[in-house]
């Protein structure tokens, strides 16, 4: 065994020793919260680091302890001044006793905390996320959108059961003038070290959905300033910026504007303004349509009323054409009708001589034709006469013969050529088939009539 050697006890003894005598009084440590534990009896156990400046690597690591009765006066001290909460990634300025235990090692009593300092690196570490914002044209890229002109779709960064959510809804659903805007929420932490990546969530939920909105709103509803920091998020102002739809925000804050607000197409103080901003939105769309419905009225009753002057106009003009064009035409019908009765008169005279002419020759004609006629007339007239003659002779001849044909026929001289003509029941009887056994028959015969009863008839055969 060498007889340099020692124990660790002694040594770390000996690295105490040295400590308390380097580090006699409190020193002020510039430092990076990597983590923060706080125990249910309030005590605060940080562990605190350095990154290199060129690549980001830790370069230096420690335990730091604010006790209980120093953490419940120094937290609420820091968050109020600084806007922020005392949470892993932020730079603090920390006064603390240097301690190493044999034990436990090297140990930092945290007994004071500078906010101005975490306020300059918060302060230089927004500006170098503006900077950085600028440089890449973030900044303006949602401004540049165009908002439409009548917002029917909004979707709703928030969570549910924030007053802030409400007092949206009541003020866009009850508006004055019942317009009819529809929102659908997609819930998102809006606090704590997980709001960022909630909120950047939230973005990524709806742009799957773009197409059925018109813009984004991003409502909280107030808070400290320090429950506002996850909007200064480099992440997030970068979603925002790039974001295919306009984004509004109504964080309700009355400090300085978040990143947040800086990116949006337009920052509104509270969630009620956001919806205040739509409905007037909507009521600028109404009043120009108004505006431009009475600008048409004036429009075609301004037309009208030139068009009407023009046609009274015209009316007068084709008034005074027509007078003149039947003035000019009066004169030449006046021409045509002197041509016309002299052209008439002459007709007449010519036509006048050239009936009495024909009126001449056709009487001439007609006697000649009627005495020819009547020669004709009188010519056929002496044949028929002599036609007549022989045919009223042959008929009287021919009536001759009938007449003594019809003497011989007559039942006289039948009968008294020994027929007879019997009758029964009052007709003359032609068959035997007419009468019976027991009829009474009435028999004519040239001097008288018999009176017999049928006993027999018989059938020629």
């Amino acid at each position: 065994m060498s007889e340099s050697s020692i124990t660790l006890f002694a040594l770390n003894t000996l690295i105490r020793e040295a400590t308390q005598t380097k580090f006699p009084l409190p020193i002020w440590i510039r430092a990076e919260i990597l983590g923060m534990q706080v125990n249910r009896t309030g005590h605060c156990y940080m562990e605190l680091i350095e990154k290199s400046e060129d690549d980001d690597s830790i370069v230096a690591k420690s335990r730091a302890t604010i006790w209980a009765y120093k953490f419940s006066m120094l937290k609420p001290f820091f968050e109020t001044t600084t806007g922020t909460t005392l949470k892993d990634g932020i730079k603090i300025l920390v006064k603390a006793e240097v301690k190493f235990h044999e034990v436990y090692g090297l140990s930092l009593n945290i007994s004071d905390i500078d906010p101005s300092f975490t306020m300059g690196d918060m302060a230089m570490r927004r500006r170098e996320i503006i900077k950085k914002l600028k440089a890449s044209g973030a900044m303006e890229m949602n401004r540049e959108l165009a908002f439409p002109s009548v917002p029917q779709t909004i979707a709703v960064i928030s969570s549910e059961t924030a007053a802030g959510y409400g007092d949206f809804l009541e003020s866009l659903n009850n508006n004055q003038y019942n317009f009819l805007i529809k929102s659908t929420l997609f819930p998102a932490i809006l606090q704590g070290d997980t709001a960022e990546q909630s909120i950047i969530q939230a973005l990524e939920n709806i742009y799957k959905h773009k197409t059925s909105f018109d813009a984004v709103v991003i409502i909280r509803g107030g808070g400290s300033q320090a429950d506002l920091d996850c909007f200064n998020g480099y992440d997030l102002a970068m979603n925002i910026a790039q974001f295919p739809l306009p984004v509004l925000t109504g964080i309700g804050h009355d400090r300085d504007e978040t990143i947040a607000d800086m990116v949006a197409h337009r920052s509104l103080k509270t969630p009620t303004a956001v919806a205040e901003f739509l409905i007037d939105i909507l009521l600028e769309f109404h009043a120009y349509i108004l505006d431009l419905q009475d600008r048409f009225q004036q429009k075609v009753e301004s037309i009208l009323l030139e068009e009407n002057l023009k046609l009274n106009q015209n009316v007068k003009d084709l008034h005074h054409y027509i007078q003149q064009y039947l003035t000019e035409e009066g004169f030449v019908i006046k021409e045509y009708k002197s041509r016309l009765v002299a052209s008439v008169k002459n007709n007449i005279i010519v036509n006048n001589d050239f009936l009495r002419n024909s009126t001449k020759q056709i009487q001439f004609q007609w006697k000649t034709i009627l005495t020819h006629f009547r020669r004709e007339l009188e010519q056929l007239g002496d044949k028929q006469k002599i036609s007549l003659k022989k045919i009223l002779d042959a008929e009287k001849e021919n009536l001759k013969n009938k007449e003594k044909h019809l003497d011989l026929i007559r039942p006289e001289r039948v009968l008294a050529r020994g027929y007879s003509i019997s009758y029964a029941n009052g007709k003359a009887i032609s068959s035997v088939k007419n009468i019976s056994k027991g009829d009474k028959l009435t028999s004519l015969i040239s001097d008288g009539e018999i009176e017999s009863v049928v006993e027999k008839t018989s059938n020629k055969k």
